[in-house]
């Protein structure tokens, strides 16, 4: 049973980054199934694809997904104000993270 997916979008080859993204299915919480996953994407995308940034951005409201973006080695670097739009036009504030090829993890 699949429990999600994670995928890297939005390659840049010149300045060599992409936009990490996970999406977990609610039984897979808890069990650092996203974490793994996302450490596993950060491994291949900077050994395979030889990038040197990924980026992760998730909602200000969702304390989970920036515990696994901490875990998997990604640093807090800013507020995107109003970025994502859901719920039926709710606008959300994103927390941008990131990981480079060089950090330590």
């Amino acid at each position: 049973m699949p429990f999600g997916n994670v995928a890297v979008g939005a390659v840049d080859r010149v300045h060599r980054d992409g936009l990490g993204l996970v999406l977990d299915d609610p039984a897979a919480r808890g069990k650092g199934v996203c974490t793994y996953a996302c450490g596993a994407l950060s491994r291949w995308a900077f050994e395979e694809l030889t990038l040197f940034r990924l980026e992760l951005g998730h909602r200000t409201n969702n304390p989970a997904s920036c515990r696994v973006a901490r875990v998997a080695g990604f640093t807090v670097e800013g507020l995107q104000r109003r970025n994502l739009t859901y719920d039926g036009g709710v606008h959300h504030d994103v927390e941008l993270h990131a990981r480079l090829a060089s950090d330590p993890h």
